[in-house]
């Protein structure tokens, strides 16, 4: 896919990308700051500024004169905060993509962040907090995470925070964070959809005088394990979830590809070796599901599902059983080349509309610093052999590296079992 790129003096990059036949324009604002750019006492304060984002501007006001505006272009719009980037984006028809654009500009540099606002959605937030917690689904992402990397980092505490840690932040905690890390040298602005030449100009006109300043630096990890590790989060719930999984490298390797096509034939559709046998044999669960991550500087391979309480450790060890067998054996001919048709065909559905387009192409912009490049991903999923899927799972699918967390009506003193368990992996 050919699209522009314009990198301002400033520091500030702009992605234009032209979609022929598109009815609709989507303008995506990513900014390179996470949670994991945060301090001790920053826990929160990405996903809260991402909150106080459509609180107001000079321009406009308040939270409804913004929420009436885009709903009056009929606009799709939201936000997203995650470890390493935070994103704000609108879609709209092509006949509103000039008022998107304005919208997007004004609150990512006027926004007012009024502390008669802060206190209103602080209430929001820890309700939004409260949710995550009476959601096992959810929340054993974040458990399982915590267990990777420990809560004294900031990869390892949730991107939300803390009830404490949202109670604690001032105006001047907002102002300082806002001031010092979106700055024009880790923001790209993409337009994906009616893109010309004007447009693009008035992106730089509208940004040219950004907020300048060095990019923030984010919190380096350090990963040392040696033993399986188990977190037991007890809930009187009628079903435990779980989620398994272990450390690999990062995104800037060609790990990446071979772990991607390695959850996949292990979990990635409905013929896949967990969902046939766990799902499809047995019916210990409704959803079970393997999959790969890569951050700038580690990764985590993770096998999710949730069973009856009593069926937890059964179905462990047939997930492990899984994992053994993906490690000690190559994979058939068969399997591998549906994993790698179906990773194609995802990645090519993924360019259906603007905002995932954007969306795509930003993030490999922000986080691989370099064009994205369809075929080249393309052959990068078929280039991937049997004997590097065997060598990949050997080196990092070991007992020692192991970590489980679980959800349910399981008491925090059955931890050892369960590591026992892991063990004989």
């Amino acid at each position: 896919m050919i699209y522009k790129t314009r990198k301002l003096d400033n520091g500030l990059t702009i992605i234009g990308i032209p979609l022929k036949d598109s009815k609709t324009t989507t303008v995506l604002t990513l900014v390179g700051v996470g949670s994991r750019y945060e301090s001790d006492d920053e826990q929160g304060l990405s996903h809260f500024l991402e909150h106080m984002m459509f609180k107001g501007t000079k321009k406009r006001p308040n939270a409804k004169i913004i929420a009436q505006e885009l709903d009056g272009l009929g606009a799709s719009y939201n936000a997203f905060t995650s470890y390493e980037y935070t994103g704000y984006w609108v879609k709209v028809r092509n006949q509103k993509k000039y008022i998107a654009l304005d919208v997007i500009t004004d609150i990512f540099q006027n926004s007012l962040l009024q502390e008669s606002d802060i206190q209103v959605e602080r209430g929001a937030i820890i309700e939004e907090l409260n949710m995550y917690l009476d959601m096992p689904t959810r929340q054993i992402h974040s458990d399982f995470q915590t267990l990777l990397y420990g809560d004294n980092t900031p990869l390892g505490r949730p991107i939300i925070g803390t009830k404490e840690s949202i109670n604690s932040f001032g105006r001047e905690d907002f102002v300082n964070y806002f001031n010092h890390k979106y700055v024009t040298n880790n923001t790209y602005i993409i337009i994906a959809g009616e893109v010309d030449t004007n447009i693009l100009d008035k992106v730089e006109a509208s940004f040219n005088n950004a907020r300048q300043a060095e990019s923030p630096q984010k919190v380096n990890i350090e990963i040392e394990q040696d033993k399986p590790k188990v977190n037991i989060r007890h809930k009187k719930t009628d079903q435990t979830h779980l989620m398994l999984g272990f450390h690999i490298p990062s995104l800037h390797t060609q790990d990446r590809y071979v772990a991607s096509i390695a959850s996949t034939i292990l979990g990635g559709y409905m013929s896949s070796r967990l969902f046939t046998e766990i799902r499809e044999k047995r019916g210990l669960s409704y959803y079970i599901r393997a999959d790969s991550h890569h951050f700038d500087d580690t990764g985590v391979f993770n096998i999710n599902t949730g069973v009856q309480n009593t069926k937890v450790e059964e179905t462990l060890k047939l997930i492990l059983k899984e994992l053994k067998d993906v490690k000690s054996y190559r994979v058939s001919d068969r399997e591998l080349n549906i994993a790698k048709e179906h990773i194609q065909g995802q990645t090519v559905m993924g360019f259906e509309s603007s905002d995932e387009i954007a969306a795509i192409i930003g993030m490999n912009e922000l986080l691989l610093h370099k064009p994205f490049d369809l075929e080249y991903e393309m052959e990068q999923y078929k280039a991937v052999t049997k004997e590097q899927i065997l060598e990949f799972m050997q080196q990092y699918a070991n007992p020692e590296h192991l970590n489980l967390a679980l959800i349910g009506n399981i008491l925090e003193n059955n931890k050892t079992k369960f590591e026992q368990i892991l063990s004989s992996l």
